[in-house]
């Protein structure tokens, strides 16, 4: 008998140990409040002294209704008026490509939040079903030194909502030292107005602006050396400021967002006010050649190829072209720059090579696509004592799938062909019903 009042109680035990793991387990999920037993006394008085409140004892809580205005607006709750402040001290955490947003609410509500790069929140969606007053969201998968737009929606117990709209935060970004591209296709001009430089602005969505330096003596590969005589976004500008037959050297450089700078471009002139431009043909080719003791190597994609005083390299011109070498002298200012010239010997572009090594101890220049298939020459100067000096030179034999002549070509026969077929059409209509008519009704008279 005992044995089996043992096992009885062994039981009682278990079940009511269950019962409140149940109860434990039900108030730690869900909502996020404090249920107390046994604090409503069914009174129909809201007892805040006893712990009384809607939520422990709904019965004798029972929200307050307020009475429709005069004027006909409807009523309200005391749940609806601190449906306006759920939305305390409000915080964002960002990193690289996440986000953790916290918030605090003197009720319990549960939270939709949307999200994007953009005020109509397209990225995402995140909705929590449990009535919290501690919230935390984290969004996962961002870009880096990205502008977010954010907005949360929060409903109570009763049904209620309220919205927090245009909220922003931008994500981390990792410490950028890559430099932009140059300026392309810089050409100089000489007029009564003055010198005219143009040329082509990267493309990289971090581009800034174009600082350009003007020197009477050399070209310098620094944006600080010389007198600054432009700085903007725009593709040219006019310098007033020259006099006649004197020669200007102007670079150009492109700067991002993050501060660095591109190595440089290079354009000289004559001032001439007769507009009698001598830019490209100026420059006489060096004959002599003081190559350096120092490795040269032409790369592109993943070929690459010994850059040695008279080489040929059969190249593509629809990707970029990297010329490197571990030449670097300690000698402030002693620039390095690449000239290309075409068939007729004119120059078409000019970069400065980097200031700065790479992880292999190379200094690098990139020279962008080729508009055209051909024969370009390339020389590779650098100043001795002031004064420029060939280190090495070659040629490029750039072949393209399909060139820009080729294509404007190309679109003027499609163009002019869709004219004469227009012009034979309007043609055949005024024979067939103008001209043919006519001709057969004089001849229906005879």
């Amino acid at each position: 008998m005992k044995k089996y009042r043992l096992i009885k109680t062994l039981f009682l035990a278990i079940f009511l140990f269950s019962i409140n793991f149940s109860i434990l387990n039900a108030a730690s999920s869900g909502i996020d409040v404090n249920l107390k037993v046994g604090e409503c006394n069914n009174n129909g008085i809201c007892e805040e002294g006893r712990g009384e409140d809607f939520f422990s004892c709904p019965a004798d809580c029972t929200p307050i209704v307020v009475p429709p205005t005069p004027d006909g607006h409807g009523g309200t709750t005391t749940g609806s008026l601190v449906m306006d402040n759920v939305f305390n001290n409000l915080t964002v955490e960002v990193s690289y490509n996440s986000a953790i947003i916290k918030w605090k609410s003197v009720i319990p509500t549960m939270s939709s939040m949307k999200w994007g790069t953009n005020p109509d929140y397209k990225d995402g969606v995140l909705r929590n079903i449990n009535f919290l007053l501690d919230h935390k969201v984290e969004l996962t998968n961002l870009k880096e030194g990205t502008l977010y737009y954010f907005s949360i929606q929060a409903e109570n117990l009763l049904g209620e909502t309220t919205s927090l709209e245009n909220q922003i935060f931008r994500t981390l970004s990792l410490l950028d030292t890559t430099p932009p591209s140059n300026p392309t296709n810089v050409k100089a001009s000489s007029g009564p107005s003055g010198i005219t430089i143009s040329w082509d602005n990267p493309t990289e969505e971090d581009f800034y602006y174009i600082r350009v330096m003007r020197n009477d003596i050399r070209y310098y590969g620094s944006p600080f050396i010389g007198r600054l005589v432009y700085e903007g976004d725009g593709r040219y500008f006019t310098d007033s400021n020259v006099i006649k037959n004197n020669k200007y050297f102007y670079s150009l450089f492109s700067r991002d967002r993050a501060g660095n700078y591109s190595s440089g471009s290079l354009v000289s002139i004559i001032h001439n006010p007769l507009g009698l431009d001598n830019w490209g043909s100026d420059l006489t080719p060096v004959e002599t050649v003081n190559p350096l003791p120092n490795v040269f190597t032409v790369t592109q994609n993943s070929s690459a190829y010994d850059f040695y005083p008279g080489s040929v390299f059969h190249l593509s011109g629809d990707e970029p072209i990297n010329i490197k070498t571990n030449y670097y002298s300690k000698i402030k200012n002693d620039d390095m720059w690449v000239e290309i010239r075409n068939s007729d010997g004119i120059i078409i572009n000019q970069y400065f090579f980097s200031r700065i090594k790479d992880k292999d101890g190379f200094i690098n220049v990139t020279i962008p696509i080729f508009e055209r298939g051909g024969y370009y020459r390339v020389a590779v100067y650098k100043y001795n004592s002031g004064a420029a000096q060939m280190v090495n030179y070659g040629s490029f034999d750039i072949t393209k799938a399909t060139s820009v002549g080729e294509t404007v070509w190309s679109f003027w026969c499609v163009f002019w062909l869709i004219i004469i077929i227009l012009l034979i059409l309007l043609f055949l209509f005024f024979l067939f019903f103008k001209i043919l008519p006519k001709i057969f009704k004089r001849f229906h008279k005879k």
